[in-house]
């Protein structure tokens, strides 16, 4: 197996629960919390030096860029420094809100990939947190989500999904052999894109887990995580739909989570209790930890050999945010056949396809000229397929695709397939 040795680190080389690297090497470096209101963060901003090193990965090799928003929008104000720059501007009052200031934060995909490249120890482990708040500020101020986030949201709120789909037609996808456990206390979360825009996962990852025999549930009355509204900065309304699947999980007698969707794993497991303080008290597992755990317990076993090559796309919502970037390749790697060549942005460092924090919905075409730089970097590697364990990553790769010049597909797929 080809690994890229530059970008490959330890587990505990990585800040806790997230998927930046810690930088220990300055003295006196400033603690502070997550998940703060702007105010909180204020004294931090002017430390920017402008040097412009968010643009490019950290001494890695070839320097290459790193930032879809400023490489697109070709201008200072999107890259990490401009933003800094224009957050302090605003906490300080010398710059009022505008619908371009808006614009500037919204075309963004929050991907981290900026905080990890940046050497100054404060903003490089919480610029996430203040590019976040400028967006509840923008709320709070009237000038965001924009108008394509709004509907969405709306949908949300009245059919529980972003998709424009009918609540009823959720599960139109469980085939009738799929075997489930009504009174289980572990329940597989779908979530809103794979059950109505990436179908095979939840199938493959159903039939996964009965080959296992694992007993679950798949919830009657299962709900939007909420994670669109939240990273467009509507924190209330968020707030309301965690409340409210909590409620249904505990009525339900829910113990764990399984997921296949990177951004429900952020938001149920790290967005609940610690930006909503909704401490559930359910494990949640994202479906790669599932699967390594069975794996390395004798559980899980690959019986056909795929002979396919491969390259691994990292999520932004399980990688730099959640610190997965192990459990997938461990997965991946012990499939007889599969041969997985890392593109050269990778782990921590991996170039984002575009398509959280909103950007899909309101800015589309910043989203494809991501997501088409991303493809062309998997062509490079020579492999048959780019592999990923989001299925909007999946759903962004599939419509961006063209001449089908490389297939898509999610892991749970692939292991199904070795089975």
């Amino acid at each position: 197996m080809k690994v890229n040795k530059i970008t490959e680190k330890k587990e505990s080389n990585f800040l806790p629960g997230k998927g930046i690297t810690k930088i220990t090497t300055v003295p006196n470096q400033q603690e502070l919390e997550r998940n703060k209101e702007l105010e909180y963060y204020k004294d931090i901003f002017y430390q920017c030096g402008k040097c412009g090193t968010c643009r490019t990965a950290y001494h890695e090799n070839g320097w290459p860029r790193i930032c879809p928003s400023g490489e697109f929008g070709k201008f200072e104000a999107y890259y990490l420094g401009g933003k800094n720059l224009l957050t302090w501007a605003i906490s300080t009052d010398q710059l009022k809100w505008t619908e371009n200031l808006a614009k500037i934060f919204y075309k963004c995909s929050v991907c981290l990939a900026c905080t990890q490249q940046c050497q100054i120890p404060e903003i490089h482990h919480y610029a996430g947190e203040w590019l976040m708040a400028m967006r509840e500020e923008a709320v709070r101020q009237g000038y965001g989500p924009m108008p394509e986030q709004v509907k969405y949201t709306e949908h949300v709120m009245k059919e529980n999904n972003p998709y424009m789909e009918k609540h009823k037609d959720r599960t139109n996808w469980l085939p009738s052999y799929i075997k489930l456990s009504p009174n289980a206390k572990l329940a597989y979360f779908i979530g809103c894109t794979t059950s109505y825009r990436e179908q095979e996962v939840a199938i493959a990852t159903s039939e996964i887990l009965n080959s296992l025999d694992i007993e679950f549930r798949i919830l009657d009355d299962e709900r939007c995580c909420g994670s669109p509204v939240y990273m467009t900065g509507q924190t209330d309304k968020a707030k309301a739909i965690a409340e409210e699947n909590i409620k249904i999980f505990k009525e339900a007698g829910i113990e764990k989570i399984i997921t296949s969707c990177a951004g429900c794993y952020r938001t149920l497991k790290d967005t609940y209790p610690n930006k909503y303080g909704l401490d559930h008290g359910i494990e949640i597992f994202h479906l790669p930890e599932f699967l390594l755990d069975k794996m390395k317990n004798g559980e899980l076993k690959f019986n056909k050999s795929l002979n396919m090559k491969i390259t691994y796309h990292d999520p932004c919502h399980i990688g730099r945010h959640m610190g997965i970037y192990e459990p997938p390749r461990e997965v991946l790697k012990d499939i007889p056949g599969i041969e997985l060549i890392e593109m050269n942005r990778n782990r921590q460092n991996a170039w984002c396809c575009g398509s959280g924090g909103g950007v899909r919905s309101a800015f589309k075409n910043l989203s494809a000229f991501a997501a088409d730089e991303r493809i062309l970097e998997a062509k490079e590697t020579k492999a048959e397929a780019i592999v990923s364990c989001c299925p909007f990553c999946l759903n962004q790769f599939k419509t961006n695709i063209k001449n089908n010049e490389i297939m898509a597909f999610d892991l749970s797929e692939l292991v199904r397939k070795a089975l």
